[in-house]
């Protein structure tokens, strides 16, 4: 399998990453410091004179109930949040602007804060916010000129040196947050180009695969992929949380309410919490809308919670991926998903591409094959066939019924290996979802013809009289039973074989159970389970994601052998 590098999980590169994903927590951080040297400040002006000590408190109060309630204001859900977004960043521009024109001191310290009053802007409104500011930047300025500032002859040198320290801090933030934008950015395009590295190179399923890396990528507390093939009316949902990546059998109205989202396309973050959705429309504006079933449904399925859902249609796929992670109603996490979504959209034509370049290669080569093989193997068999019949009605005066009933099966062998070589030649190769068989039949089928090559008495015990697989799988399922059953007569003297074979869940449970005839290999008593020793049935098994174990018993011996009911890729 293609492994896919991990990210960190340290607790410092988490918060470093943190700082990039979004202006809330470097902006947090960056106003508590702003508030302490304001603090500071305010105390150095008024607290020689008496008389402004009221004024210096109230000062004080002011600056840390903005503090607070602009700290509190990101937790806000939509519409509110959407709402008093701007009024907030208009009156955070305000404050700034003034300590530059007016209060020298924090002039360096409310120019790095208006660093995150831009990047907040920039999210919300685009770039032409960052325009507007920078005009009203210019115009501070200017205005300098005309207006002494209030602290210029009150400077009190421990004041000054805290607030020094407290503008290095909220530079270090500001590093701190350029640096994880940057390093975001790279680990976003490195994943997205190991990603169309992968092409065909995986074991498991392609929407297992995708849950794996999308989680992994995103840190997420769970990672759902709702989808469906175009070819296929059914609905499935692949979870990865903690437990590991599994398939979830979902009811109709639950699957109605994951897969109907309107609008389709756009992705959107949502909160169990909030009746409401956050999206961009296509002119790139940030607005809600009402969801209130859809967030019922995430609710129910997958626990309360925040997180960021968009959709996927490439080639034969189409769903939508549900990750649960705490954003805070982030519109960068919007612009983050929209690049997943770019990525895994690439990934998949390039999937789908390869996918039919490959059978339409094997199909080229089976021909290419048949052909070849038509005039030498299927030629020698149709005459040992005639040969053997010549023989047969030769013998037939000669009173030697043994000899004529060993013959004759004989004939029968040769006649149903024409069959069967036949039918490998002519198939074309399988398409995911299309030519399914009824497994039992096959496997019945496939027991005669063991009973008929090995001689032996090789019955099947069908847990479940119809069982619909794939072609693929059913072959898969052959060969794995002839394997073991020539293992069983070869090394085992096995003369009486038992198929049992059933269903449960995604995985099909096959078990051979042989009864050695009289010249029974010597074997100890019980000596536990253990793993297969067949090479070939294991390395068959470990490319479609299978297992098996060999139980010896007093008496006779079991082989259990477990696979995938839908096989990942074909095992050619």
């Amino acid at each position: 399998m293609y492994h896919m590098p991990l990210a960190s999980s340290s607790a410092m590169d988490r918060l470093v990453l943190w700082l990039g994903r979004s202006p809330t927590l470097g902006f947090a951080i960056s106003r508590v410091a702003f508030s302490a040297a304001a603090t500071w400040q305010v105390g150095a002006m008024f607290g020689n004179e008496p008389e402004f000590a009221h004024t210096a408190l109230l000062l004080k109060a002011a600056v840390w109930t903005w503090t607070a309630i602009s700290i509190a204001q990101n937790s806000l859900t939509p519409p509110l949040g959407l709402l008093l977004r701007p009024i907030f960043l208009l009156f955070d521009l305000i404050i700034f602007l003034t300590a530059i024109v007016l209060c020298e001191p924090l002039q360096i310290a409310a120019l790095g804060c208006l660093f995150f009053v831009a990047w907040s802007a920039s999210d919300r409104f685009g770039r032409g916010a960052v325009l507007i500011l920078g005009i009203c930047l210019i115009f501070a300025f200017i205005v300098r000129g005309y207006y002494e500032s209030w602290a210029s002859a009150r400077h009190v040198p421990a004041v000054d040196r805290a607030i020094d320290s407290l503008t290095i801090v909220i530079g270090c933030v500001i590093a701190a947050s350029m640096l994880s934008m940057n390093i975001l950015e790279r680990r976003l395009i490195s994943w997205s180009e190991r990603l169309q590295g992968v092409g065909l190179s995986f074991q498991k399923s392609l929407a297992q695969f995708l849950v794996e890396q999308v989680s992994q990528l995103m840190n997420s507390r769970y990672c759902a992929l709702v989808w469906e093939m175009t070819d296929d009316t059914a609905v499935h949902c692949e979870l990865g949380d903690a437990e590991g990546v599994r398939h979830l059998v979902l009811p109709q109205k639950q699957i109605d309410g994951l897969s109907n989202v309107t609008p389709r396309e756009a992705p959107f973050l949502y909160s169990t919490q909030s009746p409401r959705l956050l999206l961009r429309s296509r002119l790139g504006i940030l607005r809600n809308e009402r969801a209130a079933d859809l967030t019922e449904t995430i609710s129910d399925v997958f626990g309360p919670g925040q997180g960021a859902s968009f959709h996927i249609q490439a080639g034969e796929l189409r769903g939508r991926l549900f990750i649960g992670t705490s954003h805070g109603w982030s519109p960068a996490l919007l612009l983050r998903c929209l690049r997943i979504q770019e990525g895994i959209d690439l990934f998949l034509e390039r999937h789908f591409f390869f996918l039919a370049w490959r059978q339409r290669t094997f199909a080229e080569a089976r021909q290419a094959l048949s052909r070849d093989l038509h005039d030498s193997v299927l030629q020698t068999l149709a005459a040992l066939r005639v040969r053997l019949a010549t023989t047969i009605h030769g013998l037939s005066d000669a009173g030697v019924p043994d000899k004529l009933a060993e013959l004759k099966s004989m004939e029968e062998l040769v006649t149903a290996e024409q069959a069967h070589l036949r039918r490998l030649l002519s198939q074309q190769s399988p398409v995911p979802g299309e030519g399914d068989v009824d497994l039992g039949r096959q496997v019945e089928r496939c027991c005669r013809f063991i009973a008929l090559q090995w001689a032996i008495d090789c019955r099947l015990n069908l847990a479940e009289r119809s069982m619909s697989v794939s072609a693929e799988t059913a072959a898969e399922v052959e060969y794995l039973i002839r394997e073991a059953a020539a293992n069983a007569v070869k090394h085992a003297n096995a003369r009486h074989i038992t198929v049992s074979i059933a269903q449960a869940d995604d995985e099909i449970l096959i078990a051979l159970k042989d009864n050695p005839g009289p010249q029974a290999v010597a074997r100890e008593s019980y000596t536990g389970d253990f793993e297969l020793q067949s090479q070939s049935i294991m390395k068959r098994l470990g490319k479609i994601g299978g297992t098996a174990y060999f139980h010896n018993l007093s008496m006779n011996s079991l082989i259990s052998i477990r696979l995938p009911s839908s096989l990942p890729r074909s095992p050619i």
